[in-house]
């Protein structure tokens, strides 16, 4: 045995929603890599997962995580599978299903760019209309110090991309 159960902590607290965003995007790009035989990229995801889950101990995140370990490191992925408290194979345990919803992205970064040239980034709501964008990218406090005494022509909003700001 590599470690000691009882000094190894499980806990049964619920997962908070960037945790369980983290599992749910390895879970649909190890799906999807699987499914096109891409395994390389399912390892750079689970790198991706790991440094995004650092420090989490919730039984909730780790049992997938075991589970979407096993077709990759059938061995270590047993041994967490029983340290767990896990009687059976993890062999046997359901593939985690996939829930794009909890992946969605409620907010948007958006570069701010002032002639073409990317100043500063924004984070808005992902529903936010372009007239709204406009206007909020006006009022941010950085927006003065890149007009200067110039005006601006024209505010040109790609939703959920980029904005860039015209000046004459």
């Amino acid at each position: 045995m590599f470690w000691d159960r009882e000094k190894w902590l499980v806990t049964d607290d619920a997962p908070t929603a960037d945790e369980l965003k983290a599992l749910h995007k390895l879970i649909g790009k190890e799906q999807e890599d699987i499914e096109a035989f891409s395994y390389n990229t399912t390892v750079s995801a689970f790198m991706i997962a790991l440094g995004e889950l650092q420090g989490c101990s919730k039984r909730a995140i780790l049992e997938p995580l075991v589970i979407l370990l096993s077709p990759f490191a059938p061995h270590i992925a047993e041994e967490l599978w029983h340290q767990l408290g896990h009687e059976d194979s993890v062999t046997y345990a359901t593939f985690p299903e996939y829930h794009p919803e909890l992946v969605t992205e409620e907010k948007v970064k958006y570069p701010v760019a002032f002639n073409g040239k990317t100043r500063f980034i924004v984070e808005y709501p992902k529903d936010m209309s372009r007239e709204d964008i406009e206007a909020a990218v006006k009022a941010e406090p950085s927006t003065p110090k890149y007009v200067g005494d110039q005006t601006i022509v024209k505010v040109i909003v790609v939703p959920g991309r980029m904005i860039n700001i015209v000046l004459k």
